[in-house]
């Protein structure tokens, strides 16, 4: 919390903390959040599902779920590149390789020991040996089996594990003894109770309800700026930026210049982070809102208090991580009580959108010819607490907001994030 009046709590010091469920965190009365020890009973969602229902409501209720394949019980070499057309590797298997290598680094239950670890972190020599030759034990020992074998196909091309592995990692440690921030958890699930408020929806004050929504954090670190001053900070990391949704080109269309026709403009590929990633992070500000240790006010209040003021306005860094080139993005919104203001919207909206099974097919997306529009029949609509228009939910106009990023090569180029309109 701002100012250090709160210290962060480590998840199993928020899993026994005696801080009772009911307890609210009010802030500035526009949306509440709530601690939960078990969220299915409320049909929690989260950023990926909402994320892939904006961008084609169609796919993302017909998708059924898959059960994962079993992993294999015996490892085996596979050399099957040569086999096929491309020799570059999937960048998202690349980009989940180097997320669980940077989780075994930090991991102090996995399989190095923590003296090596510390090795690993500040030495380049013992982690390019360490990649080399032990890495693949390393997987294999923590039960990543696919991963070990994806890493033994990627090892068999020295360039390719340079380019891939490598390099990434080597200006991870780098980045890491350049700024002296301390790693405070790795890879932790959230899951916590979103409330709306009678300020929630302008003029709607019946609107609303509560959302469960979980996920998890890639990185906990704590930037540290003097001796006295810690700042934490919480990094996503991405293995590039992706393309451009359908809401990124939306909001280069809102820009002052959208009759400029460049080239950057018209590329498909992101070269700087987009609304989603923008969206990601909020939900990543109100998901730590559960790490801040206030059991001190319930005490002073000698348990008698059932909700309790929370500042908005906090000494937070959320910021996005490219694996690739060791760029790093922080999101500094220039309205931020606006910008949660709508993120919150946008998660009752897509919430009761999906629940209530409003689908058609996104124009811009590749899936089989539906009907645009396919309602479910009235007394089946989810009404738990919510009163809604009645209406088809256009989802394709929930998510539009002007986002500009500047792109200067310093430790954190910011990426500021006007209010994420709601149209």
């Amino acid at each position: 919390m701002a100012g250090g009046r709160y210290r962060i709590l480590h998840a199993s010091e928020v899993a026994v903390q005696p801080i009772p469920q009911y307890l609210s965190l009010n802030y500035a009365d526009l949306f509440k959040i709530q601690r939960v020890k078990n969220p299915f009973p409320l049909r929690p969602v989260s950023f990926s599902r909402l994320t892939s229902y904006l961008e084609c409501p169609n796919c993302a209720l017909e998708q059924q779920r898959r059960r994962s394949k079993r992993e294999p019980r015996h490892f085996t070499n596979v050399h099957q590149a040569s086999l096929f057309a491309a020799r570059e590797p999937d960048p998202r298997l690349v980009g989940t390789l180097l997320h669980a290598v940077v989780d075994l680094l930090h991991d102090p239950d996995g399989p190095i020991e923590g003296e090596k670890q510390a090795a690993l972190l500040t030495e380049p020599d013992v982690l390019t040996r360490f990649i080399r030759y032990d890495l693949l034990d390393a997987l294999r020992e923590a039960g990543k089996l696919k991963l070990a074998i994806f890493f033994d196909e990627v090892a068999a091309c020295e360039e390719l594990l340079r380019s891939t592995l490598l390099y990434p990692l080597i200006k991870y440690q780098q980045e890491l003894l350049r700024t002296g921030s301390t790693i405070f958890a790795a890879s932790e699930r959230f899951q916590f109770k979103l409330l709306s408020t009678g300020n929630t929806f302008a003029g709607h004050r019946d609107w609303g309800g509560y959302v469960g929504l979980v996920g998890e954090f890639d990185q906990i670190r704590l930037h540290n700026y003097s001796e006295t001053r810690d700042k934490p900070a919480i990094m996503e990391f991405k293995k590039g930026l992706g393309k451009k949704r359908r809401w990124d080109k939306w909001a280069l269309a809102l820009e002052a210049d959208v009759n400029a026709s460049t080239a950057s403009s018209k590329a498909e590929d992101l070269v700087e982070p987009g609304l989603a990633h923008a969206f990601q992070l909020m939900i990543y500000w109100l998901a730590f809102q559960t790490r801040w240790d206030i059991m001190g006010r319930v005490l002073a209040a000698r348990g008698q208090v059932d909700e309790l003021p929370m500042s908005l306005h906090q000494e937070l860094d959320l910021i996005i991580y490219n694996l690739h080139d060791g760029c790093q993005y922080q999101l500094v919104p220039n309205d931020l009580q606006g910008a949660l203001l709508a993120v919150t919207n946008c998660i009752f909206y897509a919430n009761w959108a999906m629940k209530s099974g409003y689908a058609w097919q996104s124009p811009e997306h590749e899936c089989g010819p539906i009907l645009l529009c396919r309602l479910v029949p009235a007394r089946s609509r989810l009404r738990n607490a919510m009163s809604w228009p009645e209406k088809p939910f256009n989802a394709s106009a929930i998510l539009c907001a002007g986002i500009h990023c500047r792109a200067q090569k310093d430790n954190y180029p910011s990426m500021h994030s006007t209010n994420l309109l709601l149209k």
